[in-house]
């Protein structure tokens, strides 16, 4: 009989809201528009706009492309990357708070708190991040009283 593996130990993947990562791109795209309606170009669009337009929708296509198959969340065992690796070891208590999850983890000695933003996750994602991570740490924050 095989055994069931500990949620624990299987990698948690989470990327990018897809909605938001369309929004961004359609606003890189559609910057240039500003020119016009600030007056800085004028009408009607001559073949330097175009290149202009041309090469920011293929930045926005980058863009978008780049972050739509990159995770920006794993936790695994050994620990939690999103923008920075934090070891399992380190971190001692996950406290939710407004499309955010507060850390506090013993780095360099001493207790800290770290703030990561999930402002790129979907609601349901930041809410099953915040879960995730509430439930698997609430160890005991050690004394910061040492010398």
């Amino acid at each position: 009989m095989s055994e069931a593996p500990d949620p624990a130990e299987e990698p948690q993947v989470f990327y990018s809201s897809r909605p938001r990562l369309i929004h961004l791109a359609v606003n890189i795209a559609i910057a240039p528009v500003l020119l016009y309606l600030l007056g800085a170009w004028p009408w009607p669009p001559v073949l330097p706009h175009y290149i202009v337009f041309a090469i920011t929708t293929l930045m926005a296509l980058r863009f978008a492309r780049r972050r739509w198959s990159t995770p920006r969340l794993v936790l695994d065992a050994s620990g939690l990357s999103c923008g920075k690796f934090y070891a399992a070891d380190d971190i001692y208590r996950a406290e939710p708070s407004m499309r955010a999850v507060t850390l506090t983890l013993l780095a360099d000695g001493k207790v800290k708190n770290e703030v990561i933003s999930l402002g790129w996750a979907s609601r349901e994602d930041c809410h099953a991040i915040q879960h995730l991570l509430a439930q698997r740490f609430q160890r005991e924050v050690p004394d910061d009283s040492s010398p």
